[in-house]
């Protein structure tokens, strides 16, 4: 542990409930302290008795105690405290007083025979477990149930490292006995052979996909066959192991090939097998993305071509038309004189021509939808070269009324891509969408190439509402897997609510918007006919406040006073104040970086998108082997969200930051960052930001400007289902109880677990007045709004479906599984699937009452949009830090996209805590110094500033800053 762990492990308690909770005395007690002959000494004794009782260890000799827990005990005891001092100065005292204490209340001491006793037993408590911080605060809870005194930290850190070591060899030694010689002659030639000559093949099996296309899926399920052939995943491993094996695959995928063969030959092969069944599960999903690209950039083509089509016809359409009059006219004066109608028809043109013209007129002048689908027959040959492979390479899985699906599949993997195998008799169609029948189906029989690509083009539909599953896949589970899944280690973030009958509800629903939607029916003659026009509600039209030039000087003079400062200086500083560096443990030890300035280094070269070879350059922080190192084996998901959960706890406890919010809000918001190079062919296009191929980052933000949490999203890709990962999957102790996000992410099922949940779901929906009421009542019943509203909520599918939500909502609540994999799948389930459909209908209910909230709260719709723009706002910071290379990323790896975007989150939340800090100061200054301050402007500063840091180019580090005598930076002199 580092030593502010250290220091923090067995702390006396500093805040109030802590110290009612473990310092409150009993009448037995009580009565053994009175026996104490002075004040000094009945202090004293209730002092190390308390201390042994919590944290279970000796008081210290010369310590400081927290003023709230003296004042607690002797309130209790009825002296003053300032009498402790007496009771300090003589030594023997304390030692009888804790002699008596350990015979009266039965405290032991930790001695040889009762340490080797109770190690015994920790080995067991650590096979499941991965970090040893846990293994120790479950042995300091044990000490303290059995009265026995705990000794120092160093000793209690041995016992459990000690542990922790019997448990991994003996992990090891029980799976290297599952090791037959070919799986170990297997294992050697992952690291012995070579891969186009120079690379490893567990190197080459590690490599991302580098772009969309049949040969990069065709790469990955080569590599799935290679790992397979291993035999790693058919070993039967002990389910406690898993959690050990997990942490071998984290460890396994950042070693070299050469590390690896440096290992002892138990641990080489232990860790080789967790790190083989790890990038199975990993390769499948890489697969399954891949076979989902290719199926969205047919698409794209497909659209493209007809879209040049139907251009094209608009350039030709009057040569076209002419040509057409022509052969009408030759085939008239044909029939007419009795002449050949053939030489007619081809004096004019062609047949061939003639053909053509007639083709291209009927697929541009088609009632209805434009056809994508009849464009798709040039894409069949990617499908036909991988396709039979890919479903040969997986067992699909799904629910009963895939059946005619998965028999079709049988199909294709049995024709292998093999035109010369004709189709069988019984050929499935029950799985033909009915705009692809035509397509497929006609007088002369089944077209076969359609009738592959429907089938291939249902497989990635049903994929992805969870209707097919693949059960060796991380994210493509059955949903029931999904949630059931072993629960995360990590705290909820929101608490179980009550959780009422589907009657109860219903009948709470029912009547709170009957009585609603009947006030407003009731409330429009009042309020004016300009607020019903055309079969629309009219939503009042906001005031926009005048800007307060008030406030805009108020920040000028503020920020005014601030230090000058680089970005190194300033996340020294922000290091300095909150450790927020020791978040991020090695991944094998758990030990924060030992070189600080290397590790911020390669920090900044991911933010602000320098990349670290160009940091080392322009750095002498170290070399980019430094830097990456400090990259590979410190910066992952879970310490980038511990490392932002300490910093967020950090702003809001600023005083500055409670002017901004109540801490108990939050807003979501997607930043688009551009692409590096040809991405267009990945169907990574958003025509909403243009042409250029994207990346999202998906924010989440408190009312304090606090950054909650960060995912990178695909540029296509909608924002909805992630509106919960922010709220759900932080680490910080804030707790958000209302949300508000754009038009993007907003759903009928995400109001009705955000419902379900017990947060209340406040986004700004676009074209609000566009948008159907619902009731469970007939329409008639609300008068004027009648025809406002859609189909009448359905009562039955809740009640038959309400008992399978609640496990889903319970696994997002409990971290069991991250709440865009469920909702992703729920958003893309069919209307007939029940639990898709009941949540939709709950979620009309939520939609309809916040309707009726928007409409006649003018003060909800200002709080929402100042919310909103606080996380525009946000953005604006992201983008000036992420500066570099134009502000384009260049990695197209998801895993370094991560990376990145979390980087750029953690240094944006650095900075707004320096700001709030800072402005705090020059806020005092400028009353020191006899400026009036208006506290109503306050609220209204950002402290989201950074003209006064160099945020891009000076990358050193100030060896000695002049800092005052609290620690900081001096405030700069004249004020604006």
């Amino acid at each position: 542990m580092t030593e502010r762990q250290r220091g923090a492990l067995l702390a006396l308690p500093a805040n109030e409930d802590e110290v009612v909770r473990y310092h409150s005395l009993g009448s037995d007690d009580l009565a053994a302290i009175a026996e104490a002959r002075t004040p000094e000494t009945r202090l004293g004794y209730a002092l190390q008795l308390c201390c042994l009782r919590y944290p279970g260890r000796h008081l210290r000799y010369g310590e400081t105690l927290p003023a709230i827990m003296l004042d607690h005990i002797t309130e209790q005891i009825g002296v003053d405290a300032d009498i402790l001092a007496a009771f300090a100065r003589r030594g023997p005292t304390r030692y009888e007083q804790l002699a008596l204490i350990k015979r009266r209340h039965g405290f032991r001491e930790l001695t040889h025979p009762l340490r080797k006793e109770i190690a015994s037993g920790l080995v067991d408590a650590a096979i499941g477990l991965v970090d040893g911080r846990i293994l120790i605060e479950r042995l300091i809870e044990r000490l303290r149930a059995e009265r026995i005194v705990i000794p120092g930290v160093t000793v209690v850190e041995r016992m459990a490292a000690e542990a922790m070591h019997a448990a991994d060899r003996q992990v090891i030694a029980d799976v290297d006995r599952l090791l037959s010689p070919h799986h170990r002659e297997r294992f050697d030639a992952l690291l012995s052979d070579k891969e186009h000559s120079r690379k490893s093949r567990l190197s080459w099996l590690r490599e991302p996909a580098t772009r969309v296309g049949s040969r990069s899926l065709a790469d990955i399920l080569d590599k799935l066959e290679l790992m397979r052939a291993t035999g790693a995943v058919a070993l039967t491993v002990p389910a406690a192991y898993h959690p050990r094996l997990a942490q071998m695959a984290r460890e396994g995928v950042r070693y070299t090939a050469q590390a690896f063969q440096q290992m002892a030959a138990s641990r080489r092969y232990a860790t080789l097998i967790a790190t083989v069944r790890e990038l199975e599960a990993t390769l499948t999903d890489a697969a399954i993305a891949m076979f989902w690209s290719l199926v969205a950039r047919a698409n794209l083509r497909a659209r493209k071509r007809l879209e040049a089509t139907i251009a094209a016809s608009a350039d030709g359409g009057r040569e076209r038309l002419l040509r057409i009059a022509d052969v009408l006219e030759t085939l008239a004066k044909a029939a007419r004189s009795g002449g050949d109608v053939v030489a007619a028809v081809t004096s004019v043109a062609a047949l061939a021509t003639i053909e053509a013209d007639a083709a291209l007129i009927r697929r541009t002048t088609k009632a209805g939808r434009v056809d994508v689908i009849g464009e798709l027959a040039p894409e069949y040959r990617v499908f036909k070269l991988i396709g039979s492979r890919f479903l040969a390479s997986f067992t699909f899985e799904g629910r009963a009324s895939t059946a005619p699906l998965r028999a079709a599949l049988d199909v294709l993997v049995a024709l292998g891509g093999d035109r010369r195998k004709t189709l069988p008799t019984t050929l499935p169609l029950g799985h033909i969408q009915r705009r692809w029948h035509r397509h497929v189906v006609s007088r002369e029989g089944v077209d076969r190439t359609y009738w592959e690509l429907a089938t291939y083009f249902a497989l990635a539909d049903a994929l992805a509402a969870g209707d097919i599953w693949v059960p060796t896949s991380r994210l493509h589970r059955s949903l029931d897997a999904l949630i059931t899944a072993p629960a995360s280690a990590l705290p909820a973030r929101v608490p179980v609510a009550p959780s009422p009958s589907a009657d109860e509800w219903l009948a709470t629903a029912s009547a709170k918007l009957d009585a609603g939607l009947l006030d407003l029916a009731r409330g429009l003659s009042r309020k004016g006919s300009e607020l019903f026009a055309g079969d629309k509600l009219r939503f009042p039209k906001e005031i926009r406040e005048v800007d307060d030039d008030r406030a805009k000087q108020l920040a000028l003079r503020s920020y005014g006073l601030m230090p000058t400062m680089r970005i190194t200086d300033v996340l020294s500083s922000v290091s300095r104040w909150t450790g927020f560096i020791d978040n991020f443990g090695h991944v094998s030890t758990g030990l924060p970086p030992t070189e600080e300035r290397t590790f911020l280094a390669a920090l900044i070269a991911e933010a602000t998108n320098l990349g670290l070879s160009r940091m080392a350059e322009v750095c002498d922080a170290g070399s980019r082997r430094a830097l990456l190192r400090m990259q590979t084996w410190h910066m992952r998901e879970e310490t980038f969200r511990a490392a932002l959960g300490c910093l967020t706890d950090a702003i809001h406890a600023e005083p500055l930051a409670e002017w901004f919010g109540a801490a108990v809000r939050a807003s979501g918001d997607g930043q688009a960052f551009n692409l590096g190079g040809p991405g267009e062919a990945g169907g990574q296009v958003n025509a909403h930001y243009g042409r250029d191929p994207i990346v999202k980052i998906y924010t989440t933000i408190t009312d304090r400007y606090a950054p909650l949490h960060q995912t990178v999203i695909a540029g296509t890709a909608g924002e909805a289902v992630h509106t919960l990962d922010g709220l759900l999957g932080h680490d910080s102790s804030v707790d958000i109880r209302a949300l508000s996000v754009d038009g993007g992410g907003v759903s009928d099922i995400i109001f009705a677990v955000m419902h379900l949940l017990g947060i209340a779901f406040e986004p700004r929906i676009p074209r609000l007045s566009d948008r159907r009421l619902y009731a469970f009542e007939p329409r008639a019943r609300y008068g004027r709004l009648a025809p406002l509203f859609g189909q009448r909520l359905d009562t039955g599918v809740i009640r038959t479906h309400w008992d399978e939500i609640g496990p889903i909502v319970t696994a997002m609540r409990s971290r069991t599984v991250t709440p865009s994999v469920i909702l992703k799948k729920l958003s893309a389930y069919r209307q007939q699937n029940g639990v898709a459909a009941a949540l939709r209908e709950i979620g009309r209910v939520e939609r309809t009452l916040f309707t009726l909230r928007w409409f006649n709260d003018p003060a909800l719709r200002r709080l929402v949009t100042g919310e909103l723009n606080k996380g525009e706002a946000r953005n604006s910071l992201a983008r000036a830090v992420a500066f570099h290379r134009l502000g384009r990323f260049r990695d197209r790896g998801h895993e370094n996209q991560q990376t990145r975007a979390a980087a750029l989150n953690l240094v944006t939340a650095a900075i707004i805590l320096f700001n709030c800090r800072y402005l705090g100061r020059a806020l005092g200054e400028m009353r020191s110094r006899g400026v009036l301050i208006d506290e109503s402007l306050i609220p209204q500063l950002s402290p989201l500033g950074w003209d006064h840091i160099n945020l891009t180019g000076d990358y050193v580090w100030s060896d000695a800053m002049a800092l005052d005598s609290d620690g900081f930076m001096p405030l700069r002199q004249a004020v604006n």
